[in-house]
């Protein structure tokens, strides 16, 4: 058995997009102010549903509380405006070449799962 597989928060790599085609302004202007893509790239992957990918990043590196920030501000600001967000988790030695496009479902976490990863290290389980 691998250590990874032991625990959870030792690494994982996340991405985030929208469940369905989201053709809004408010979520794209929300977005661009954190990610790194421009506002019309952004709109094409909200309009792209679940292929569209917003957010890809790692948990438990020397960033992880700006990002466990960043990540419930996501996931807060979805919730409010109803919109359901497809994240998919990998291990730290896996690949998202491996992640098949059409068969997510293995790799789908919900949101509050990631809630409590990223709480998992606030009690000292990294």
């Amino acid at each position: 058995m691998a250590i990874e597989s032991l625990s959870p928060v030792i690494m994982a790599k996340i991405t985030i997009s929208c469940s369905i085609p989201v053709d809004d302004e408010v979520v794209t202007e929300f977005l661009y102010k954190y990610v790194g893509y421009s506002r019309v790239g952004l709109a094409r992957k909200l309009r792209m549903g679940e292929k569209g990918c917003f957010y890809t990043g790692s948990l438990y590196m020397d960033d992880h509380a700006k990002v466990s920030r960043l990540m419930r501000r996501m996931l807060a600001f979805f919730e409010s405006k109803d919109i359901p967000l497809t994240i998919l988790k990998i291990g730290a030695r896996d690949s998202w070449d491996e992640v098949d496009p059409e068969q997510r479902d293995p790799w789908k976490i919900s949101p509050q799962a990631l809630l409590a990863l990223l709480d998992a290290s606030r009690n000292g389980n990294t």
